[in-house]
């Protein structure tokens, strides 16, 4: 799972706009004696509002601005802090491992290396940006997987025990695998179905040649389909049927419909072995939000951090 930080925005553009101004640069914070400069922040910000449309740092009001400031201020600061760790622990990212990463990407998004430049542009980045960002990434997720994801340990007892307590959410609805004919007049269908247990029409042959439904080259096959999704006069005409039987003549829409039941499924809980795995990277997923946010207060509380925005 990617961990992500949130950065929560509330953009209710207001009359009150930042006023373009000349910009001067200063230390917006220290972290273990490394800086954030004003400059370095208004980049993050820009990077960041340019991940959603139609939003300018220059929408923003003071306030919105200043508030947005500070969350990606302390991401910056938490990816300092992953960096230093990085360095303690001897962890590198070699400049053929960020070509190998760009080359995949704009591989898997059919771009040529202008157009992904073109791209990075369109979103406040030069190239050079990206292979910095990338590289951070990369180490951050190396720190990460060392001190967090290897301790994260999902017992059978802890999955058994979420199947449990959530058992509604492991529930499938009944099911129901049909054949329909659907005729213009009830006569009708009246009339085919007495053809079909007759011997004279197969129950296939005769959506062929007269259904005016779906599938009539398949039979009118519709294939499963979830039993509260059918209409009340559907389930009236399915109500006792068995494996193979065929229906009633019923009225639909002002036609006539016939309905062969090929196939049903009880429905009920979910076995536990079909969920396991789901279970697992949720209980997974949200130990390792836990173990996150633990060790990157720890970092923080032995760190020497001063914010001067």
């Amino acid at each position: 799972m990617k961990i992500v930080i949130s950065l929560i925005l509330v953009l209710f553009i207001s009359a009150g706009h930042v006023q373009p101004s000349p910009l001067v640069n200063r230390i917006v914070a220290l972290v273990n004696g490394e800086t954030i400069t004003l400059l370095e922040l208004q980049d993050r910000v820009r990077h960041f509002l340019g991940l959603f449309q139609d939003i300018n740092i220059d929408d923003l009001s003071q306030a919105q601005l200043e508030q947005t400031q500070k969350q990606v201020l302390e991401q910056m600061v938490n990816d300092i802090l992953l960096k230093q760790e990085a360095a303690r622990f001897g962890i590198e990212v070699t400049d053929r491992e960020i070509r190998n990463h760009i080359n995949r990407l704009s591989a898997e998004n059919n771009m040529s290396p202008e157009e992904f430049e073109s791209h990075l542009k369109n979103q406040g980045l030069t190239l050079e940006a990206y292979k910095k960002q990338t590289r951070d990434t990369i180490l951050r997720q190396r720190v990460l997987n060392l001190m967090v994801r290897r301790k994260v340990v999902v017992t059978l007892d802890e999955i058994e025990t979420y199947y449990k307590d959530n058992i509604s959410q492991f529930q499938e609805d009944k099911k129901v695998h049909l054949k329909v004919i659907l005729v213009p007049e009830l006569e009708q269908a009246i009339d085919l179905r007495d053809r079909i247990t007759s011997g004279d029409k197969s129950f296939d042959q005769a959506a062929e040649l007269f259904s005016q439904g779906p599938n009539p080259s398949q039979g009118g096959d519709l294939g499963f389909i979830e039993w509260k999704r059918l209409a009340p006069e559907w389930r009236e005409a399915l109500n006792d049927l068995e494996k193979g039987s065929l229906s009633q003549p019923f009225q639909v829409r002002g036609g006539g419909a016939l309905i062969m039941l090929m196939d049903k499924t009880s429905g009920g809980d979910v076995p536990l072995s079909q969920v396991e795995d789901r279970i697992r990277e949720e209980l997974f997923d949200s130990k390792l939000d836990g173990r996150f946010e633990d060790y990157i207060s720890g970092l923080r509380q032995r760190a020497v951090i001063d914010i001067r925005l």
